[in-house]
């Protein structure tokens, strides 16, 4: 019965979405035949059935269509893009992810007035992977626009030949910062017409201004490539909105990125505009002793940095899988130097640094938490979320994790340990604690309900 309800209940949503979307209106769930699956699609403001448009599909790793459509519908009108994001794609297995976005991919293609020859594909983190892996393997993608990563972790999905367009887009506190820098230069050892753009910022959806400014690149390199028709007037407003943007990142003074930014320009207007403009902003670039200073920083970071990861990647897991506890001080006075020299640091390219590293302490444990199961890896469990309440002294997940486990092993002053330091942090779910199943015989202990009172917090006995 309660399945039956489910049905028609998913029906009646769906009954009410299959109206044809109108021009300049985000819809967020439209149906797939035969699938539970939904996707949100945006149609520019001059959209017209009797033409046909060119589609970016988005993927986003938590499935929020609505959410990464929006990001596209400033290009969308600017540019003439069909943008259709799948709500089914979610962080799982690749074949999944594939079957999910065949079924996605061809209803959009099936639903309106597409021009097959203009596809393109883009993502989020584990989105962007996937759309780089579409395109990998499909022969009918034109082009990607990867934010917040790059290629999947198979040798078979990552690209081997020139065959499509490739923008990626990344926060300079991004933990994937260095992957995506890595990734740009592999693909230009391949000869790949690939961009790199660098917003400021973690790891997040790009500003829409950066989005627009991805597509606006891909839209140039399309037409170079005679994807879609060569048109002069909008090739002159592309330039103008580059240049405009390029002067917004020297008015702000990211005159580093400003640099990178200009070399691009020049190389993707140079079958249709003269250099002259582009060297002369170029020559005011470097002249600019906040240029010399970020560069420098810049060397000085990238030799640094790599080996942040290295040993990391080296040492943590390893520590891990022993899951003695007594290396978690060497993690603790890792991170507390890092935040003192880098975090904290007066130097703004220390400080981005430094957060991109913090931010990889935060994501490898959680990659590494995968491998071990409370029967017979308790301890390194246990090892992993104490070294996140190290790395985030606001994941209160890890901490109430740490509880729970120490519970199960009856050290009770442990688990009150990690509890003063939750409370200590701004902590003030109790309601969440009383929720909690496995730390019921914790609740019972005098010591407990004695420590939420000192923080002024309402107790369950």
């Amino acid at each position: 019965m309660k399945k039956t309800l489910l049905l028609l209940f998913i029906s009646t949503i769906a009954f009410s979405q299959t109206r044809e979307p109108k021009a300049g209106e985000l819809i967020d769930f439209v149906p797939i035949t035969a699938s539970l699956d939904t996707y949100a699609v945006y149609l520019p403001v001059n959209y017209t059935p009797e033409k046909q448009w060119p589609v970016i599909m988005v993927f986003d790793a938590s499935g929020r269509g609505k959410l990464a459509v929006s990001r596209f519908r400033e290009a969308a009108n600017k540019y003439g893009y069909i943008i259709a994001g799948s709500n089914g794609i979610k962080n799982g297995t690749y074949q999944e992810n594939l079957n999910i976005a065949r079924s996605f991919y061809s209803q959009v293609l099936n639903n309106y007035s597409v021009d097959q020859d203009a596809i393109y594909l883009a993502g989020f983190s584990g989105g962007a992977r996937l759309a780089t892996t579409i395109a990998v393997i499909s022969k009918h993608v034109k082009g990607v626009i990867t934010c917040g990563a790059a290629f999947a972790n198979n040798d078979a999905y990552i690209p081997k030949k020139n065959s499509f367009l490739f923008v990626g887009i990344v926060g300079d506190e991004d933990f994937n910062y260095r992957e995506m820098t890595n990734s740009k230069g592999y693909l230009d050892k391949l000869k790949f017409d690939a961009d790199l753009l660098v917003f400021s910022g973690g790891h997040v959806w790009p500003p829409e201004n950066y989005i627009t400014k991805a597509v606006r690149v891909m839209s140039l390199k399309s037409m170079t490539r005679n994807i879609i028709p060569k048109d002069e007037s909008a090739i002159s407003k592309y330039f103008s909105e580059d240049m405009q943007f390029n002067k917004e990142l020297i008015n702000k003074g990211a005159m580093l990125v400003a640099y990178n930014d200009i070399q691009d320009i020049m190389k993707n207007y140079r079958f249709y505009v003269e250099k002259d403009t582009m060297k002369d902003r170029q020559k005011e670039i470097k002249r600019s002793k906040l240029f010399r200073s970020q560069r420098n920083d810049q060397y000085y970071i990238n030799d640094v940095e790599s080996a942040f990861y290295m040993d990391y990647m080296t040492y943590l897991p390893s520590d891990i899988n022993s899951g003695e506890l007594e290396s978690l001080a060497y993690w603790e006075d890792e991170i507390n130097t890092l935040n003192k020299e880098y975090v904290n640091s007066a130097n703004l390219q220390k400080q981005k640094m430094g957060k991109r590293v913090l931010s990889f302490l935060n994501v490898l444990p959680t990659e590494l938490e995968e491998k071990y199961n409370e029967n017979d890896g308790l301890d390194n469990l246990l090892y992993i979320n104490i070294f996140k309440t190290l790395a985030n002294p606001k994941d209160y997940s890890a901490y109430i994790t740490v509880m729970r486990y120490t519970v199960t092993k009856g050290e009770y002053g442990m688990a009150l340990y990690y509890l003063e330091k939750m409370l200590d942090n701004g902590f003030k779910d109790t309601e969440r604690l009383n929720n909690e199943d496995g730390i019921a015989l914790l609740r019972i202990q005098p010591e407990y309900n004695e420590l939420l009172d000192s923080y002024g917090l309402k107790t369950m006995y």
